[in-house]
């Protein structure tokens, strides 16, 4: 009971995720297991924001597998941190997990119709279903400044949605 296990994909909020259980585990002296899991028999990787596209577990491409890797390595893991593949859907994967986890940290994603339905909700079967704490991590809006003649400026987010400003 002395691990954070934190749900890793490629993910912004999965990274933020694993930011904050770095973090966490090195102010409490735990131990950090970051879990990557992919369906089986059929993989779900995003396809820059459209569809999930379903390949073969055996079929992911080490390039793929590096990119996760690189993600882990940038939190600078301590001695007997780990990183793991593991072939299931995350949700159940990440709760199955949780059993032998002081916490489980997982990111947060906003999946509308179709991709919902599609993908799910890994957050919301972690919240239901986990075995110990969970900590959902949202990541920010990134706010930019945008000039216009017709509006002196308005702030975005990374996809050119007004950010409400009160």
């Amino acid at each position: 009971m002395h691990e954070i296990v934190v749900g890793l994909d490629l993910s912004v909020t999965a990274q933020a995720a694993l930011a904050w259980a770095a973090e966490q585990a090195r102010l409490t002296g735990q131990r950090v297991r970051a879990i990557h899991a992919m369906a089986s028999p059929a993989t779900y990787i995003a396809t820059g924001g459209s569809a999930p596209l379903a390949v073969p577990f055996e079929s992911v491409d080490d390039s793929y597998r590096e990119a996760v890797k690189a993600v882990f390595a940038a939190v600078h893991p301590e001695k007997g941190w780990e990183l793991q593949f593991m072939p299931n859907d995350a949700g159940p994967v990440l709760v199955a997990e949780s059993r032998s986890a002081s916490m489980l940290v997982i990111g947060t994603r906003v999946h509308t119709g179709l991709g919902r339905f599609l993908v799910g909700s890994v957050s919301h079967y972690c919240l239901s279903h986990a075995h110990c704490p969970v900590l959902a991590v949202p990541v920010e809006p990134v706010v930019t400044t945008r000039q216009s003649e017709a509006s002196p400026s308005r702030a975005t987010t990374a996809d050119d949605t007004p950010l409400a400003v009160s």
